[in-house]
């Protein structure tokens, strides 16, 4: 990000977000950070925890110099402090009452703004150049890229959100579509060995008419000879009797 220069009252607090160790935020005046005073304190506390530096022209605030860390120390004593809390009593029992309304929020031409940031992400201009395009301070193009980023997530986790759902939808289909499948195969089993079972009743009736039919062979043809070895001795005793007459 480098040196960036705000020169109006617009919340600085999207753009802290955005600060890198090294990075010098310069003002004016302190008089134009905006919100409360314990606001303004958390903010300038911030800019020191995150390693950046502060410029303020009219306060002679330079926190490059050997006093840059004194300067931090002492936002950070007063965030602990219960110096502004009748300023925050004040703006809460205003907002109770109806009587705070907050900034307006200052219009941005919204295709113009996403292509400029599009060239910005993607190295092709600088943060500054991207600015001076869209005719926004530093904190309001931190803000709005904030708030892109912010919508933009919410848009992941709608998508995240259905992409869930059908996934979950899709399983329970798969799960009925395959408890269908196992009926199927079960009656389809069923009927295999149903008919497996017919055609091995089949076989044995077979095989027992085969069986009796060889009986019947058998006994047919002992029978025959049975007659055969009667005959034979009837003829021989008839023989006997002729040959004695």
């Amino acid at each position: 990000m480098g040196t960036v220069r705000f020169d109006d009252r617009n919340d600085l607090e999207s753009a802290l977000a955005y600060l890198a160790p090294g990075d010098c935020v310069e003002l004016d005046s302190l008089d134009l950070f905006s919100g409360s005073g314990k606001d303004m304190v958390s903010a300038l506390a911030e800019i020191g925890e995150r390693g950046a530096d502060l410029v303020s022209l009219r306060e002679g605030i330079d926190t490059r110099e050997g006093r840059g860390q004194s300067f931090f120390a002492l936002c950070r004593a007063l965030q602990g402090s219960d110096l502004f809390s009748r300023r925050r009593d004040g703006v809460e029992r205003a907002k109770a009452e109806g009587r705070y309304k907050g900034r307006k929020p200052i219009a941005v031409n919204e295709d113009l703004f996403d292509s400029v940031v599009a060239l910005w992400q993607g190295g092709q201009i600088t943060a500054r150049e991207a600015m001076a395009r869209l005719d926004l301070k530093p904190n309001t193009f931190y803000r709005r890229i904030k708030e892109m980023e912010e919508l933009k997530m919410k848009d992941y986790k709608k998508v995240e959100n259905e992409i869930r759902s059908e996934i979950k939808e899709a399983a329970k289909q798969s799960r009925k579509d395959l408890d269908e499948l196992k009926k199927q195969v079960k009656a389809e089993a069923k009927e295999i060995k149903k008919a497996a079972d017919e055609k091995l009743e089949l076989h044995d009736v077979e095989r027992e008419m085969r069986h009796d039919r060889i009986r019947a062979e058998a006994e047919q043809r002992d029978a025959v000879r049975q007659m055969k070895k009667d005959v034979e001795a009837e003829a021989k005793e008839l023989k006997k009797l002729i040959e004695e007459n």
